[in-house]
């Protein structure tokens, strides 16, 4: 009997359920499609603030539907091949001023006002032409917000339930994002982008945990890759729709619109079983866990529900998850020695990503299809993350992933730069790096408990949020050196792959529900 209590346990029932019935698969779609939206939230700055190409406006020149004027009214700018953006040659005062070549002097001056390329843009709106640091500060106030986002929506998720969590980032990105759509401001639309981040940043990392704590130990790297491959898709989608929308309020409505959606259905979703638990409501959990079973044409019964154990439901444990767990995970040694590796990963996977993404030469002349082309990279690291990951453990698997990145960029950095070698290289590199940061994230989620699993992942999170403020930084080491910014990248990916010698492996492992299962792991680690 005995041995009997110890085989009921949450994940063997959620193996009994199938990962694939319909309770499940149901229950894919509705978590997949806030995924989805947050690609569209945490990348659809990149359009919104694009680069535009506009000109000097010369006062008398610009009535002429023959542009010949332009050559000698605008130098040209030798380097890029084209006029300049923000100088003009000085025209000769006087009322009877006419755009001929005599009228203009061999000197130039900063214009006054701009011709743009495309007027619906927010680069003409908020007139920031020759101004590009506030548009690329966009980027930056984003990212400030999602650096706040990751701890405010794990404590979120931890106190209040998983689709509390993506709930309320959910209807935080619709209430914000939307409305900066009316801007009437550069100072509000910023304003505006980092109430959005900062309170709907935790969209991705919520849906990814309740997702993900609705299948056993055996469909978690599954079950993270759909989540990555529909981030890919909807990054992909994103470059069409700028592709086909030119306004940028437009643009943002329709990015945004959709997450009326999930907040129509979110509370009509069950709460995650594992959560309940690690709360100590079993009787609520247990009446999840029927539903499923019904909605699956499962029998109750045949599950055992009733045997269903969980330590958490100790009244030792009960005393000290009302004194609070997060006291307890301070105290521990190992949980802190655990986060902080983890969180240079992150911060590692979060730099060497974005930093190779922004660093990377244009595959074409079309931005929209050189993104599309730099995103469709990541496709393949997600698949061999599938097989990988369950067939060799995750220590193997970071490892290797992060001594790859690390040689291909030096090989890339001190190589001569050449196309047979030096495009293949980078791709490499750029695969390597995205295979580590989904195995990171399934790592992560596998070495923290329950009850704090969602706030411990949280401020791994922040810190890769620090490696994705720095990485729009690195091209302006190029300025010292062309090849600093590679050799930042190998440093980091090398020292990453040292630091996974020190963590336990989780393979084939089931979900630690307290600090003392967590902390057990490293115990194991020796015997894995």
């Amino acid at each position: 009997m005995e041995e009997m209590k110890k085989e009921i346990n949450l994940d063997s029932i959620l193996d009994s359920l199938g990962p694939y019935g319909r309770y499940n698969l149901l229950n894919y779609v509705l978590l997949l499609f806030p995924v989805l939206l947050s690609s569209f939230f945490e990348c659809g700055f990149i359009f919104e603030a694009q680069e535009q190409i506009y000109r000097c406006e010369v006062n008398g020149c610009e009535h002429f539907s023959d542009t010949s004027w332009q050559s000698y009214a605008i130098p040209m700018n030798e380097k890029l091949g084209k006029l300049e953006s923000c100088k003009m040659y000085k025209p000769l005062n006087g009322s009877d001023f006419q755009c001929l070549r005599e009228n203009f002097l061999n000197e130039t001056i900063l214009c006054d006002s701009y011709i743009y390329e495309n007027n619906n843009s927010l680069v003409k709106e908020f007139s920031l032409g020759c101004e590009d640091w506030k548009r690329a500060l966009v980027g930056t106030i984003h990212n400030c917000g999602m650096f706040v986002a990751m701890l405010f929506t794990g404590a979120v998720s931890d106190r209040f339930g998983r689709k509390v969590a993506v709930g309320f980032a959910a209807g935080s990105s619709l209430l914000f994002g939307f409305s900066r759509a009316f801007s009437p401001n550069y100072l509000t639309y910023v304003a505006l982008h980092f109430l959005e981040a900062a309170f709907g940043g935790g969209l991705y990392p919520s849906a990814y945990v309740f997702i993900v704590e609705l299948v056993g130990l055996k469909q978690r790297v599954f079950v993270s890759a759909m989540c990555n491959m529909t981030f890919v898709i909807g990054v992909v989608l994103i470059a069409l729709l700028a592709w086909c929308i030119d306004n940028w309020r437009t643009y943002i409505m329709i990015l945004y619109a959709p997450a009326v959606i999930v907040l129509v259905y979110i509370w009509f979703m069950n709460e995650s079983a594992r959560w309940l638990l690690s709360k100590g409501k079993r009787e609520k959990a247990i009446s999840v866990l029927k539903k499923a079973a019904k909605i699956n044409n499962l029998d109750p019964r045949q599950l055992e529900l009733e045997s269903l154990g969980d330590p958490l439901l100790k009244a030792e444990s009960q005393t000290t998850d009302k004194k609070s767990q997060f006291y307890k995970a301070v105290r521990s040694s190992i949980i802190w020695k655990r986060l902080i590796i983890c969180s240079f990963l992150w911060m590692t996977c979060s730099l060497v990503y974005y930093g190779l993404s922004i660093n990377s030469v244009s595959l074409s002349s079309n931005r929209y299809v050189s993104f599309m082309l730099v995103t469709l990279v990541e496709i393949p690291a997600y698949i061999v993350v599938v097989i990988v990951l369950d067939k060799y453990g995750r220590k193997r698997t970071l490892m290797t992933t992060f001594i790859i990145c690390g040689i291909t960029m030096l090989l890339f950095s001190f190589l001569p730069r050449s196309d047979y070698w030096s495009i293949p290289l980078y791709l490499l590199a750029k695969w390597a790096v995205t295979l580590s940061y989904s195995s990171v994230y399934i790592y992560v989620s596998e070495v923290f408990p329950t009850n704090m699993r969602q706030t411990l992942i949280s401020m791994c999170s922040m810190a890769g949020r620090i490696g994705s403020l720095v990485a729009p930084l690195t091209p302006l080491l190029s300025l010292y050196h062309k090849s600093m910014p590679t050799v930042i990248f190998a440093g980091m990916a090398s020292i990453s792959s040292m630091l996974v010698l020190m963590l336990p492996e989780t393979k084939n492992m089931r979900l630690p529900d307290t600090i003392e299962e967590a902390e057990a792991l490293s115990k194991r680690r020796n015997k894995n």
